[in-house]
């Protein structure tokens, strides 16, 4: 088993986050987990503001703070069906020249590439 290091690529994890929110919290978890296994370095939005900031009141101020975070990434890893909030992401990656890949959530669903 890999396991992230200091000269593995630093990877910003995009997944679900609404609607089964302990559920996707649990999975986002698992994500982070599969990219160390991968030799990667996993910056993880979710977990990063879960507590700080209520996603109902401050949607756009997490999402810049996300962007900016983004900008700091090797890789994009997009796991499942990309949401509006992860359109975003993967937008931002595109303009920043940030490489994209994608994954198959823990449900076995996963974008097409060019995140359909």
């Amino acid at each position: 088993m890999k396991t992230g290091c200091r000269d593995g690529p630093v990877v910003y994890i995009a997944s679900a986050f609404s609607g089964d929110v302990p559920g996707n919290t649990k999975k986002t978890i698992e994500y982070s987990r599969f990219a160390v296994q991968q030799g990667a370095n996993p910056i993880n939005p979710i977990l990063n503001l879960l507590g700080v900031l209520d996603e109902a009141d401050a949607r756009r101020t997490a999402m810049e703070i996300d962007l900016s975070i983004l900008g700091r990434a090797d890789e994009l890893w997009v796991f499942g069906i990309p949401t509006a909030g992860m359109k975003e992401e993967m937008a931002e990656a595109v303009k920043r020249g940030i490489s994209i890949r994608y994954f198959k959530d823990k449900d076995g669903r996963q974008a097409p590439p060019g995140g359909g």
